[in-house]
This record gives C-alpha cells, structure tokens and sequence, in this order.
C-alpha cells in the first residue's frame, strides 16, 4: 500500500494549486483526478481569476487593495459570510498570481469583463496561453517527485482512532488503498449530480442549463460527511446569465438567438409579466440570479418587425458577452450588434424545440406559453406606452425602450438559468481544514474550491473572477497548512 503525505482529490484550479505547492515543500504528493484529462473548470471552462494588489495592477496604476477587496465582498454578503476566509483568501491572490506565473502559468490584466464593471477597479487576470500553462505546472509537479493519477476516483476517506490514514480509490477500474494523513478534497463540487443539485435548488431541473464540470458528482462532500464533516453548509448554485436552448442543446450554435439572450429586450415571466430592468443583462451574475428568482426562466418577447429589422440591420446596442470574447482574442469592441442573416432561419428551426415560440395573436401566444393572457395582453400595452412616453418603470436605459411590440408574428424565445456549477457544502476554517457541526477540526482533512463554503452567501458576487481565484488561493493556503503543520 503506498504512502503519501498528501493526497488531493480532483486536479483543478484547487487541485493543481494545492497538489504543486506542497509538492515544492518537499512532501511527497499523490493528485487523483477522475477523468482522463487535468485541469477541470478551472482550465476547460475559466478564462481567467481574480486579484487584488497584485504586481499587474500596481503596473497598470489600478489601486485596489486587500482592504478594498475585502471590505467590498462582505459588503455584498451582508457580512455572512466568514470575514476570516474572506480575508485569507483576497491576501493570497496578488502572491498566488506571481507565483503561477513564475510555474509557467502567466497571466494579463485586461478589462473588466463585464460592460456594468467598466468603472470597477480592474481583478480579471486572464491566462496568458492556457493550456499550455496548466500544462507547464503539472510538468512541474511531476519533476517535483508528484504523482498525477488519471482515471482515479476517491471512495472513502479512512480513519484510526479519529485521524485520517488512508483513501480508497477507483484507479481505472481497479479498487486500491493509499496510505496518508492529509487529504485536500478539491473535487469541484456536485454539478454533476442532478439529484443532488434537484435538492438544493428551488426551480424545476429542465429550467437548469449547467456549463459545469460533469465529472463533479459531489464525492468529496460525500466522503466528508462520512467522516462527521458538515457537507451541506450554504451550498449554492453560481448563476450565470441565462440561455436559450434549443434541440442541439449548445446555446452558442444558434449565434442569432444567443446573441438575442444577451440584450435588454422586452422580458416577461410565467404570469406573464414583466418583472426587471432588463439591462441587467450585463452583470452576469445579477442576471443569472434574476432568471433563478423568476423561476428559473422567462420569455424573451419580439415582433415580425423586430425580426425583419435586426435580420437586415445594424444595432448600436452592446451584446453582453462582446467585450469577454474580444478580450479572448485581442480584439477591439464594436458595441454593436446586427444584421443577423440568420435569425429568421434559426427562429424556424427552433420552433420545434421547447424553447422558441410563435403565434399570429397575442392571445394565441400566451396559451402556447400557458400563461394569463390577461396579464401578457396587459403587460404588452404598457411596455408599448412607456416606449411612447419615453419612459420605464424598472428605469431601463431609454436607450433600450425601443422596440414596440406591434405586428405579428409574435415570437417568444425562453431563456433559463444558467450555472457554473455548485459552490459551497463544505464547512471551513480559514486554513480550509474541515469542520464538524460543534466547529471543531478534522485532524488532516481539507476542503478546497467549489467543495468550500464560506466565501460566498446567497448568490455568487459580482467581482470577476472571484470563484476561481477563490478555488487557486484555497487550494494554495491549504497546502501551505499542511506544510507547516508536518515540519
């Protein structure tokens, strides 16, 4: 049975963190990772984590520090969330951001990604050659004496007389024991778990679209309430806009009908009511979390002359995911949108989907959406008379008060809620050591990442690149725990 002084499970941004900076301290580190690839959400999804005080924003003149970090999350949180993690973790960005840098893993500091953030300090620090850089620290691991086990997935934590001992393991099809006395569970959550995540949500699943890491099925946190660890402590789902998905299930095929997901048009929810400003649309995460208030979903409401002015025409309107692509490509913006050739084509296509609708009347619309056709019908006469008046209720840009709903057609386009994936379960202290019910330490187990509550409360803040950084930095503080505590 082979002993190590370190096991972590999963090989993510926390994994990674954790598994090659304990590796650098001499210890003898085995990282398990379910799939056959590195790398997780953090790599295959990501673009980029936060930072605060770091040496690019001091080169760059940005002043935003520990303090303003700091300060700022727990103002979001309503204070509940744990100032001491909050703390450690936003202290631990600017020298994790050198330090992977310096493992090959560099990073650039760009705008904001957002168009709502434009006048926020900048914190997004984009990866600099990704793959290739999560590559170079695995590299990195491996030279340091690391063992990297693909195809590997973690059973059961092990215990003698209260201390941790050992792990069993699924290695390719094979059921193994590894001795050890520290674990870091960075396994990414339970996204992958539908009836897991069908218990900790509150609308219906087919109103759910996951860009989550699949492989995540919460067996971390299984394993940790095994042992008496606390693995339901402010679970959430990270909100992340919303999508309109048709039969081919990749909401970015349809590029006409995605980019339509990303303006502020005419919203109604399934009384059939307008229910926000709808130029919320550009803060990803506030969007998300009014989708999921809403029920998890909403009509995205447009005529034949919408469609026949936007199929030949060009919009002077910001599509809320423009500025995060050309970041990606070094592109300039065009804060515009339009002619969509396509649209029309897609619209069709879609129809015999469940998420793009059509109907000559109004009234015919809102029993095809089963919604109160009294209140559609009155929802569409008041939204046309605010545009009139140039004015709005929910205080929407005029710049968006546009567009009528007038002739028929009459199209809607449903849009569900969007996630990341699940954050949060696991109980910690500000070393990330696991936590029982009573708050007392779980001699040599650690909960890292999107495994790890306590950063975060209701709903995912607004800062850019906050879960991500939060998954580097818990992983890196862990693993220097651990160090200091087996000198």
């Amino acid at each position: 049975m082979e002993n190590y002084d370190l096991i972590v499970v999963g090989a993510g941004s926390s994994g990674i963190s954790a598994a090659l900076t304990a590796a650098e301290a001499g210890l003898k580190v085995a990282l398990l990772e379910k799939g056959d690839k590195f790398g997780g959400a953090g790599m295959f999804g990501a673009q980029g984590l936060f930072g605060a005080n770091t040496k690019l924003q001091k080169e760059s003149g940005v002043d935003y520090s520990v303090k303003d970090a700091y300060e700022e999350i727990l103002d979001y949180t309503h204070h509940r969330s744990d100032a001491r993690i909050v703390k450690a973790i936003v202290k631990e960005s600017a020298e994790t951001l050198a330090w992977m840098s310096k493992n090959g893993l560099a990073t650039e500091l760009v705008t904001n990604t957002q168009e709502v953030h434009q006048n926020h300090p900048r914190t997004y620090h984009q990866y600099i050659d990704k793959f290739n850089g999560f590559k170079k620290m695995i590299n990195k691991f491996k030279d340091l004496g690391g063992s990297l086990f693909l195809k590997t997935s973690a059973k059961k934590l092990l215990q003698d007389n209260g201390y941790l001992s050992g792990i069993e393991i699924n290695h390719d099809g094979t059921d193994e024991c590894l001795k050890t006395k520290n674990v870091i569970l960075a396994d990414g959550g339970f996204i992958g778990d539908k009836d897991l995540v069908k218990k900790n949500v509150n609308i219906d699943l087919n109103n759910l679209y996951s860009m989550g890491e699949r492989k995540a099925t919460g067996d971390g946190l299984r394993m940790l309430g095994e042992i008496g660890g606390v693995n339901n402590y402010k679970p959430l789902l990270e909100n992340h806009a919303a999508s309109i998905v048709t039969n081919n299930k990749n909401p970015w095929e349809n590029a006409s009908l995605a980019t339509l997901s990303t303006l502020p048009l005419l919203w109604v929810d399934n009384s059939g009511k307008r229910f926000t400003n709808e130029d919320v649309v550009y803060d990803f995460a506030l969007w998300g979390n009014v989708t999921y208030t809403a029920g998890g979903y909403y009509y995205i409401i447009i005529d034949q002359d919408f469609v026949d002015y936007i199929s030949q025409n060009e919009l002077d309107w910001t599509g809320s995911f423009e500025r995060t692509f050309t970041l990606l490509q070094h592109l300039p913006m065009t804060h515009k949108v339009g002619p969509m050739k396509t649209l029309k084509q897609e619209l069709e296509t879609a129809l015999t989907s469940k998420a793009v609708f059509k109907a000559n009347s109004l009234a015919e619309l809102a029993k095809l959406l089963n919604i109160d056709e009294n209140n559609f019908a009155e929802t569409i006469t008041r939204y046309n008379e605010l545009i009139s008046k140039h004015d709005d209720e929910f205080y929407k840009d005029q710049k968006y008060m546009k567009f009528p709903i007038n002739d028929g057609p009459f199209y809607a386009l449903k849009a569900i809620s969007t996630t990341l994936g699940t954050v949060g379960g696991g109980l910690v202290n500000e070393k990330f050591q696991a936590l029982t019910e009573a708050r007392k330490v779980i001699p040599g187990v650690y909960v890292v990442g999107n495994n790890a509550a306590g950063m975060f409360d209701s709903a995912y803040p607004t800062i850019e690149g906050l879960s991500n950084g939060f998954a580097w930095n818990s992983g890196r503080i862990a693993a220097k725990t651990i160090v200091k505590l087996n000198r």
